[in-house]
């Protein structure tokens, strides 16, 4: 490894990218398909999602039928490997070049905690969708009451689902389902591990800098699954 991989976010990193897959998250689009069996969408649904990266789960949005706004402050997909009903659009999560009210759902995968806004992406979520639209987001959260001070990329952004049921709230968001779906971030980290990737460069390991609220415990890292609807 060069001496300025590991300084790169992870997601970024080569040898991260040969073992995520082109989702670069746990449970890649089973995950998503998860998520669109409990969104339960209209046909032909207006949805956005954020974060786009490399296009994955706006091409499989598209190819079930919905609309799609693909939108990343760099898109990492080549202009015509979209597909069909793909609209890609340069813009970051919290200030979405949408209409009020547009969207029926917007997919927020393993984004939001790298955003370093999370209050104002959920506000814009919830801004861009219809009355009882819903969004879908997937993430990493602390197991337990903690703050990762000195952690690194998503997990740096990582909270406790009491703050992030706060958050949502806050947005004017009614959780109406929450997964966990730890197994998929071990599973992740276990394949990284085997490709020769310390835990420690995963943010997983003792010295990732995550710490309790009660002392020196470290807050285990989590993933989950949230669907929420946008308050009447």
């Amino acid at each position: 490894m060069s001496p300025g991989a590991a300084a790169r976010p992870l997601f970024a990193r080569p040898d991260f990218r040969a073992v995520a897959g082109e989702t670069l998250r746990p449970g890649g689009l089973t995950l998503t398909l998860r998520a669109l069996e409990l969104a339960g969408l209209p046909h032909a649904a207006r949805v956005a999602d954020l974060g786009c990266g490399r296009g994955a789960t706006a091409r499989l949005l598209a190819e079930c039928g919905h609309t799609v706004l693909a939108l990343d402050p760099a898109p990492d997909c080549p202009p015509g490997a979209w597909g069909r009903d793909v609209l890609p659009l340069r813009a970051v999560a919290q200030r979405l070049p949408l209409a009020g009210g547009s969207l029926d759902a917007v997919f927020c995968e393993c984004v939001l905690s790298v955003t370093g806004a999370a209050q104002a992406v959920l506000a814009e979520c919830a801004r861009v969708l219809k009355p009882g639209g819903v969004l879908i987001l997937s993430d990493l959260y602390l197991r337990g009451k903690g703050a990762c001070a000195t952690g690194a990329g998503c997990l740096a952004g990582a909270l406790p689902v009491g703050d992030i049921a706060a958050l949502l709230a806050a947005a004017g968001l009614a959780p109406l389902v929450f997964e966990d779906h730890s197994r998929l971030l071990a599973e992740l980290a276990g394949r990284l591990v085997l490709a020769g990737l310390p835990l420690a460069e995963l943010g997983l390991g003792r010295g990732c800098g995550c710490v309790s609220g009660g002392g020196p415990e470290l807050a285990r890292p989590g993933y989950f699954l949230c669907l929420a609807r946008v308050r009447a």
